[in-house]
């Protein structure tokens, strides 16, 4: 399993009496892209998955993600991004 990358804030966020300067994003599982999935549902838009997605994957709630700044939320959405694959999915099944 490799280990989760680091992002460092450039802006720090106060929470509950702590500043969090540096985030700590674990790669996806499947059973995280479904989660996002289900819990958003078919009305949730990009950036509310986006949202939900990076707070599942650094374990911070959501009000810390919502008081994130835009920079600093792009930055880890591209991490995020790195971990999936790019292009269409390999074909799984066997030649017809």
């Amino acid at each position: 399993m490799s280990k989760p990358k680091i992002v460092r804030l450039t802006q720090p966020i106060a929470s509950d009496g702590k500043t969090v300067t540096e985030v700590q994003i674990r790669r996806p599982k499947v059973k995280d892209l479904r989660a996002m999935e289900r819990d958003n549902g078919p009305t949730a838009s990009q950036i509310d998955q986006g949202v939900a997605m990076v707070a599942l994957l650094t374990e911070l709630p959501i009000e810390i993600i919502d008081e994130m700044d835009a920079v600093d939320f792009a930055a880890l959405s591209e991490v995020i991004a790195g971990f999936l694959p790019q292009g269409p999915a390999p074909a799984t099944g066997a030649a017809s």
